[in-house]
């Protein structure tokens, strides 16, 4: 009996040690549930409406993520809720275009240059690195005005054919 019992006291965290790495591993409903919840409460904040913002977050794989792009966006450029949500929505790396056009519309005196910089921060597949060379090239190349910096950055080649021409 004694042998019996110790068998089976085996086969039961055996097959009990499975369900512990499940249920340790997954998680929980309401951590989801709460990333839904504040996704949406930001991105109402930040002036979208429930519709839009019910329909973005829901979609999102991350949503925090997104909503976090758009409030530091609509808080921190002259650029509303709604045009940041567009553009964060459109990108694979929405923190990094967040603080892209921060950068950019910071380091930059023009008036113009957010919705610019909003625009060719969420084309480029690099964002912080194009904030860089906007910021590098306007505060060092004094002919530079704030739009030139960014459509050199955002037209740069690999290899520019005008410095090492293809033969």
């Amino acid at each position: 009996m004694k042998d019996y019992l110790q068998k089976t006291a085996r086969l039961i965290s055996v097959a009990s040690f499975p369900v512990l790495l499940l249920t340790t591993a997954m998680p929980q409903n309401s951590a989801i549930a709460s990333n839904f919840d504040a996704c949406a409460s930001s991105l109402l904040e930040s002036g979208i409406s429930g519709d839009d913002a019910g329909i973005a977050c829901a979609d999102a794989l991350e949503p925090t993520v997104l909503s976090a792009c758009v409030a530091t966006i609509e808080r921190e450029t002259a650029i509303t809720g709604q045009e940041a949500l567009t553009a964060c929505y459109r990108v694979r790396r929405p923190e990094e275009l967040a603080s892209c056009v921060v950068d950019i519309d910071n380091n930059l005196d023009s008036a113009d240059v957010a919705n610019l910089a909003l625009d060719n921060c969420r084309r480029s597949l690099l964002p912080e690195r194009f904030a860089d060379c906007v910021v590098g090239l306007n505060s060092s190349i004094s002919e530079f005005s704030g739009n030139e910096a960014i459509a050199t950055c955002i037209s740069a080649e690999e290899f520019p054919t005008e410095l090492f021409p293809r033969n």
